[in-house]
């Protein structure tokens, strides 16, 4: 009797913990084409890049919002939870590393730019560039 009531204990607390570990969104992945389109709808996108200062300097997507994934959980009031955010790094390591953070901190629409930058410049699409 007492391993049914073990069993029976286990097998609630799983059905309790489960719900809570999917509670975090998937993230999706949005084309460079599409976040092209997309941008510049009604509700205009964030566009987050997670590399270094020194990456983004020399060259970043148009309209990027520079924050390093090593300081981005510091800086999450520049962000605005309720608008969809792209996030971009160089191959996609960093940028699923704060995804995990955003996601963590309840930004429910959060997408990842599929291809990363270097996607981007594969494609020649246009870059921005500073001193």
């Amino acid at each position: 009797m007492m391993k049914t009531t073990s069993a029976a204990v286990v097998a609630a607390i799983a059905l309790f913990c489960a719900p809570m570990s999917m509670a975090q969104a998937e993230t999706t992945d949005i084309a460079a084409q599409q976040l092209l389109v997309d941008r510049f709808n009604a509700e205009p996108m964030q566009l987050l890049d997670v590399r270094t200062s020194e990456e983004y300097q020399q060259g970043h997507i148009k309209g990027a919002i520079n924050i390093s994934h090593t300081v981005l959980a510091d800086h999450l009031g520049e962000l605005d939870k309720e608008r969809p955010i792209v996030v971009y790094c160089r191959s996609g390591r960093r940028a699923a590393m704060a995804i995990d953070i955003l996601q963590e901190q309840g930004f429910k629409q959060v997408y990842h730019l599929e291809g990363d930058w270097l996607g981007w410049q594969k494609q020649q699409l246009p870059e921005i560039t500073q001193p």
